[in-house]
């Protein structure tokens, strides 16, 4: 344990102490004391949290959320879509080197009932974009935070039209890409979503009546709660095909238009960019996704093996010195070949990369031992669909709050003085204020009980609330 500084009083102990902790035991502390549920609750906190969780160099484990829907058919025939959320804790011995992983199912408390299909939509600080889709036309976009509970269902799109009735030479409308990130000049989150606009020349409206308009995109900011259209130039025959990638104020997307490159937009600017993959010889060699690696995006690649049709050899590339404009590349590292791999997702650690399996199964792959481990997550589906994982840093970043830096804390910013929060944010909380357990009390150890005071933090513009509102 660190040595306590001479200068430190007992509210730094606390906050030092509190900034430790994992969220669900910040939730239960919260109704412990008026003081401590406002000290929680303040920017210059959840910064300092936030900080500490993406640095934690303590933990052995590694946080993965996983998303995957399946069918569920009845016996009538009649089926429903079933969105499935899980946690899991992966870690490898360091006296055994086996794989050891704890999973825990998740209760997103979304608006989900009645959507046929569910997915992530991007990351960010602890807080994911959710998209459900309702039809191809008409998206529901969410914003949660699976750590505390907390949502906010964002207002329709000022740009996507209803489905309608198929006439000649009408609008059609259809969300192609959707990116969430923080805006680090503004000091804000942010969720951009490109249309893409076509009409038919027949009511049949086949792919040989289409006719292509020009896109249109829109950006939704956290502190206007609400949709304004952006400027766009890209062709018109530009397709997404890959969950966004937030890293540094971009959001960032494979695209296809006559060749495949990466789709960069600058949450700050509000300008796309379009940034080239490395070249490659191999005419049947594909970039497939992207994610994180090191601070530093990079792209999974794939090409047939020439000795074995049904197996497959991949590359790893990470892009060097982005300035918003150009870049480089560096391959990383080529394995293989592998057969029934159906998507890469990351790397966990330096050498272990999550992935989907043949049948919608999660596995681990060491790039040096080449041991491909299965993992079992319950309940064992059939016909996955939407199978998304990510790196995940649980925080108590708020949805409905004034938006946070994730490098250093902000400067204190006063709340309205209304209680009613849900006159102006649109924010659904379930109760998760449960009785302190010891295990709480294991981080570090000091004994909190000394120190009970009254939080300087406490005062009129910072209503506490230590019991959760259903809005």
């Amino acid at each position: 344990m660190s040595q306590v500084r001479e200068s430190e009083t007992p509210e730094d102990r606390v906050v030092e102490t509190l900034c430790r902790l994992p969220p669900k035991s910040l939730m239960r502390f919260k109704c412990i004391r008026k003081s401590w549920c406002t000290l929680i609750n303040t920017p210059s906190f959840v910064a300092k949290h936030l900080n500490n969780s993406m640095n934690n160099k303590l933990s052995s484990s590694t946080c993965i959320l996983l998303n995957r829907c399946q069918n569920h058919v009845f016996p009538d025939r009649s089926w429903k879509p079933e969105v499935f959320w899980s946690l899991i804790n992966l870690s490898i011995d360091s006296d055994d080197h086996n794989l050891h992983y704890d999973v825990e199912d998740l209760n997103i408390p979304c608006p989900l009932e009645g959507h046929d299909f569910v997915e992530i939509g991007g990351y960010c600080n602890g807080i994911v974009c959710v998209l459900a889709w309702k039809t191809l036309h008409w998206i529901y976009v969410i914003l949660c935070n699976p750590a505390t509970g907390e949502f906010r269902q964002l207002p329709h799109s000022c740009l996507l039209q209803p489905s309608r009735s198929r006439r000649k030479f009408q609008l059609n409308t259809i969300s192609t890409l959707l990116g969430f990130g923080y805006d680090c000049k503004a000091k804000e989150y942010k969720v951009v979503q490109v249309i893409e606009n076509c009409e038919y020349s027949d009511t049949e409206q086949y792919d040989y009546h289409r006719i292509a308009l020009p896109h249109t995109a829109e950006v939704y900011t956290t502190t206007a709660n609400s949709w304004r259209e952006i400027k766009i130039d890209i062709s018109s025959e530009t397709y997404c095909y890959t969950c966004s990638v937030y890293l540094n104020g971009f959001c960032y997307w494979i695209a296809i238009d006559e060749e495949d490159f990466i789709l960069s937009f600058d949450l700050g600017d509000e300008i796309f960019h379009r940034i080239q993959l490395p070249s490659r010889r191999d005419s049947d060699f594909k970039f497939s996704n992207l994610f994180l690696c090191n601070k530093s995006i990079a792209s999974f690649g794939s090409c047939c093996n020439p000795s074995d049709e049904d197996s497959t050899l991949y590359e790893i590339w990470v892009m060097d010195d982005y300035d918003g404009v150009k870049s480089s590349w560096t391959k990383l590292l080529t394995f293989g070949p592998l057969k029934g791999i159906e998507n890469l997702f990351t790397f966990w650690k330096t050498d272990e990369l999550l992935m989907e399996t043949a049948g919608g199964t999660a596995s681990s792959y060491n790039s040096n031992t080449r041991n491909l481990n299965y993992l079992h997550i319950p309940p064992i589906l059939n016909q996955v669909r939407a199978f998304k994982a990510l790196i995940y840093v649980e925080s108590i970043v708020p949805v409905n709050h004034p938006p946070l830096s994730a490098a250093t804390s902000c400067a204190h910013e006063p709340r309205s003085k209304s209680r009613n929060l849900a006159a102006t944010h649109p924010v659904t909380r379930i109760g998760i204020c449960l009785p302190v357990t010891a295990a709480d009390l294991s981080l570090p150890r000091v004994c909190l009980k000394h120190h009970a005071f009254d939080s300087p933090y406490q005062s009129a513009a910072h209503p506490v609330f230590c019991k959760s509102d259903l809005v």
